[in-house]
C-alpha cells in the first residue's frame, strides 16, 4: 500500500474521530496496530499504523463491557503511555484493547479507515519514573494465566515518535496528556460474555475487565 492511500485512510478515520468529538466524546489518545511484521507484509505496509482513543470507547478499569453485536470479539494486553512535554514519556500504565476481527486481515485501507478493529479499552492510573525493563506482562482470563510476555517488548520513544510523524502527514498532532496503546504484547486472546480478563504488569499497574453479553 502506498505512503498517499494510507494517509487518505488516516485522513477518513480521523475525519469520523471529529465528528465523535464534536457530538461530546473527549479525546483520550491514540493506539498502535499492525504491529506484526507478517502481517505487515501481507498488507504491503512499511510499518505500524495509528488508531484514535476517545471516551466513547474508554472503560473503567474493573468495569464491564457488553460483547453484543461482536463477531471476533479478542483482548490484547498492552502498556499505554502518557505523552508529557515535547513528546516525552510522562507515564506509564497498565492497558487491556478489546477488538473485534470482523473482517479478514486483508484491505489495509478499510481496517485503518475504520480504527484497527477497536471496540473499547481499559487504562489504569499512570505510573511515573518506572521501566518495563525486565517485567513480565500476565493476562489471566478467570484467574488463569493465559498468555504471558515480556513487557519491554517494544520501544516506546520510538512508538511516540512514530504516532507523531503519522498524525503530522495527516494535519494532526500529539498533545501532552494523550495516552498511546503501543501494541499488544502478545497474541491476542478470545473473550467470551461471562468472563474477567485481568492484566498483570507489576509495578506498572494492574488492570481489568468482566465481560457480558
Amino acid at each position: 500500500m502506498s505512503a498517499e492511500h494510507l494517509d487518505e485512510a488516516l485522513r477518513q478515520q480521523l475525519s469520523h474521530w471529529r465528528t465523535s468529538l464534536g457530538s461530546g466524546a473527549v479525546r483520550v489518545g491514540w493506539k498502535i496496530g499492525l504491529n506484526v511484521p507478517e502481517v505487515q507484509q501481507k498488507l504491503g505496509l512499511e510499518r505500524s499504523v495509528v488508531g484514535n482513543l476517545t471516551s466513547a470507547t474508554l472503560l473503567r478499569p474493573g468495569a464491564s463491557h457488553s460483547l453484543a453485536g461482536t463477531e471476533n470479539p479478542k483482548v490484547e494486553p498492552e502498556i499505554a503511555i502518557e505523552v508529557g512535554a515535547d513528546g516525552s514519556i510522562a507515564g506509564l500504565a497498565a492497558a487491556i484493547e478489546v477488538v473485534d476481527f470482523d473482517r479478514p486481515v486483508e484491505d489495509a485501507y478499510e481496517i485503518v479507515s475504520t480504527n484497527i478493529f477497536h471496540r473499547a479499552v481499559a487504562i489504569a492510573s499512570s505510573e511515573h519514573d518506572v521501566s518495563p525493563e525486565g517485567l513480565t506482562a500476565v493476562l489471566s482470563v478467570d484467574g488463569e494465566e493465559r498468555e504471558s510476555a515480556p513487557a519491554d517488548k517494544f520501544d516506546l520513544p520510538a512508538i511516540v515518535a512514530l504516532v507523531d510523524e503519522t498524525l503530522a502527514a495527516a494535519d494532526e498532532s500529539l498533545e501532552v496528556g494523550d495516552r498511546i496503546i503501543a501494541g499488544s504484547l502478545t497474541t491476542p486472546v478470545d473473550v467470551q460474555p461471562g468472563q474477567r480478563v485481568s492484566l498483570d504488569l507489576g509495578p506498572l499497574g494492574h488492570v481489568e475487565i468482566d465481560f457480558t453479553d
